[in-house]
């Protein structure tokens, strides 16, 4: 529900932003800019807490008298897009895939600890251009995508790879600086909704500990949801993302 909340905000944030903006620009005689194509290559964090997956490490830590895998708290992204801008207007369209990866490694009480979850995400974005000038285009975006991720849990010989994906939303927002008329660098802020509710296991050998007062999973079968404490284990690509981009325009 929190993070239903910021996302609300958020888009709350941009229809305001949107409207005030486009009242301003209407006022001053803007009529939007020139129509075009661009490609594009960037990379940055999103704060994508894989907090179940921290309760897998907090539990194997202390069974096992102290690991050195740290909690699962960000991850990386490489993105690339493509984009049209429709001539004499605010509008653009944006198809942005990207690459999702994050990675918690260690070992403790004579056996290894890892955790890993990499994916991609696709996601189809309306960008609205409300404030420019040759240098700069400040932009408020928002859009709907499909996110597919691999996990891997390795307990102490016991290990688990297994598949999920889900449907979610992304909105933000950022300001592009142009250097030349076709090369720019993008700076840009966003909140994704990106949540696998269940995953599917497409691996599994060795046994995970299911007694005690830390447990770790408790399934972990071939084909079977994985879960802890009964319930579907759930991971996230999403979070608070933030992205630097480089942009040719054409």
């Amino acid at each position: 529900m929190y993070q239903l909340g910021i996302f609300a905000t958020v888009v709350a944030f941009i229809v305001a932003s949107i409207g005030f903006v486009s009242q301003a620009n209407a006022a001053r005689g803007f009529g939007g800019g020139g129509g075009g194509m661009e490609i594009g290559i960037g990379g940055g964090i999103i704060s994508s807490n894989q907090a179940q997956m921290s309760t897998l490490i907090t539990r194997a830590n202390s069974r096992a008298g102290g690991i050195s895998t740290p909690a699962m708290n960000s991850a990386y992204e490489i993105s690339t897009h493509f984009g049209y801008r429709f001539s004499g207007t605010m509008f653009a369209l944006l198809f942005r895939p990207t690459y999702f990866y994050q990675v918690s490694t260690g070992s403790g009480g004579g056996g290894n600890y890892n955790y890993k979850l990499t994916g991609f995400t696709f996601f189809p974005m309306l960008r609205v251009i409300p404030l420019e000038n040759e240098f700069m285009k400040f932009f408020l975006q928002i859009g709907l995508g499909y996110g597919r991720a691999n996990g891997t849990i390795e307990e102490n010989g016991a290990q688990v790879d297994f598949v999920g994906d889900a449907f979610g939303t992304q909105a933000g927002m950022g300001a592009e600086f142009c250097f030349s008329g076709a090369h720019c660098i993008a700076l840009e802020a966003n909140y994704r909704y990106l949540n696998n509710t269940r995953n599917i296991a497409s691996s599994a050998t060795g046994t995970f500990v299911t007694t005690g007062t830390n447990p770790s999973l408790s399934q972990a079968a071939l084909n079977q949801e994985v879960e802890l404490d009964g319930d579907d284990l759930q991971t996230k690509m999403g979070g608070l993302q933030f992205l630097v981009n480089y942009a040719m325009h054409f």
